[in-house]
């Protein structure tokens, strides 16, 4: 008898370093003894006349959405509201924003994960009714801690319902 797998919206940036990638393939493995088969658009899905079609449509067919914001660009120095200065910002990719947006719409109950170096702002920051748990890209590349993994395993079972 076959295992059934329930489908998740995973949206994350195209790892640009081994780090990210090595976290996202420990992500995807955990899912997968989840028995949580994640899907994101992908390079040969996108459209340029509509990039946001083809996620809703792939929206439609998931329980729950995982949001990971790793780093994706960094800003060494730059001013803030043309007043505040800041150095060393590390930014997500908007794209998490945006399907975080779409997956809220579409009332997927979401997990949103952050590396810790990364700029609260938006969907990543703590003030919505959903929480941002950070983690340490570094610390992850042997495995995935505990609390990522207990957080994963609550999440699931909240859309398996």
């Amino acid at each position: 008898m076959q295992k059934s797998t329930v489908k998740i919206f995973i949206s994350h940036p195209t790892p640009h370093h081994k780090k990210q990638a090595k976290f996202l393939e420990l992500v995807n493995e955990f899912l997968s003894e989840l028995e949580l088969a994640p899907m994101n658009l992908g390079i040969n899905q996108w459209s340029n006349k509509n990039p946001m079609e083809p996620i809703k449509k792939m929206m439609q067919q998931c329980k729950g959405a995982m949001i990971i914001g790793l780093g994706r660009s960094h800003d060494f120095i730059g001013l803030f509201k043309d007043s505040e200065e800041y150095i060393h910002q590390h930014r997500s990719s908007p794209w998490i924003q945006i399907e975080a947006g779409m997956a809220y719409m579409a009332g997927l109950p979401m997990l949103i994960l952050k590396e810790d170096i990364v700029l609260k702002e938006g969907i990543l920051d703590n003030i919505s009714e959903y929480s941002v748990s950070e983690f340490n890209l570094k610390k992850c590349q042997n495995g995935l801690s505990q609390e990522i993994k207990s957080l994963i395993l609550q999440w699931s079972q909240s859309i398996a319902q």
